[in-house]
């Protein structure tokens, strides 16, 4: 599932257009769109951070994000010095803590990177009190969101699974953005965000797919090695700690387990062979 997060209804109205979107008619905090066919879960979280955070609480708490999910905060921005565009954040700035936050960009793309800044108030070109963070960056762009939206979904992502974008709208003069403006802006980028949502979600799948099949052809592994030990449920468990260790240390315990069966080690006759054939392979990999 690719949960996205918008602070406006304008910013949000190409995915609802793009993916047919349903409202969740069963909610009344927020507008919440989805359509299962695409595992696509849209929220509109208000303006600020204090919205983003409730926002962000509400969907994750209900609906329970997992490993396989993902986070996308995409919107518009204001940008320090004169670049438009849309980028990808590689580092996120709250600036009333100064605290930093850095979401992990591992898959390929064709944005920009940039600098983002999370403030309780809109960025004001004439009054800028950004000052002491441009020792750290030339320019940065600017938003009311991001900072509250890393914060509160690290607890049910990863770094890996959040993905900031955004489109930057104005120079420091949000008086001048209009919500016409704003749709227009999400539809010059509509296509390349959503083919990044679906190159994206494609990995994912892959990826867990991938996990799945090899999960599936270790439990098999597990059960049929010990039932052939007649193991415990004690040692059960000790089994399926190993094979976890060994697998997250890359120990080929699979040809160590053939190997038993080669030389008509396994199955074992009863329970007091078993723990000496379990003593045995442990001896092995060790």
């Amino acid at each position: 599932m690719v949960y996205i997060f918008t602070a406006l209804y304008c910013e949000a109205q190409i995915f609802i257009e793009q993916f047919r979107l349903i409202k969740n008619q069963q909610t009344n905090w927020f507008q919440e769109f989805y359509n299962e066919t695409y595992n696509i879960h849209l929220t509109i979280t208000g303006v600020g951070e204090i919205a983003a955070s409730a926002a962000i609480s509400s969907v994750c708490s209900t609906y329970r994000p997992t490993q396989k999910d993902l986070l996308l905060n995409v919107g518009i921005c204001a940008h320090t010095t004169k670049n438009n565009g849309i980028f990808l954040c590689n580092k996120i700035i709250e600036r009333e803590t100064g605290r930093t936050f850095y979401p992990d960009i591992l898959y390929y793309h064709s944005f920009s990177e940039a600098t983002l800044v999370t403030g309780m108030l809109p960025y004001n070109a004439n009054q800028d009190n950004t000052h002491q963070m441009k020792s750290e960056s030339a320019d940065f762009l600017y938003d009311m969101e991001a900072a509250a939206i890393y914060q509160i979904g690290i607890h049910y992502f990863g770094p890996h699974q959040m993905i900031f974008l955004k489109i930057v709208s104005d120079k420091g003069l949000v008086s001048q953005v209009s919500k016409e403006q704003t749709t227009l802006l999400m539809k010059n980028y509509q296509n390349c965000i959503v083919d990044y949502i679906m190159h994206i979600s494609f990995i994912t799948q892959e990826i867990n797919e991938y996990e799945n099949y090899f999960a599936d052809k270790e439990e098999t592994l597990i059960e049929t090695f010990c039932a052939d030990l007649h193991c415990s449920k004690t040692m059960k468990d000790s089994m399926k700690q190993l094979i976890q260790y060994m697998s997250l240390t890359g120990i080929d315990y699979i040809s160590i387990i053939q190997s038993m069966y080669n030389k008509n080690l396994l199955p074992c006759k009863d329970k007091r062979e078993g723990k000496l054939r379990f003593e045995e392979f442990k001896r092995r990999l060790f």
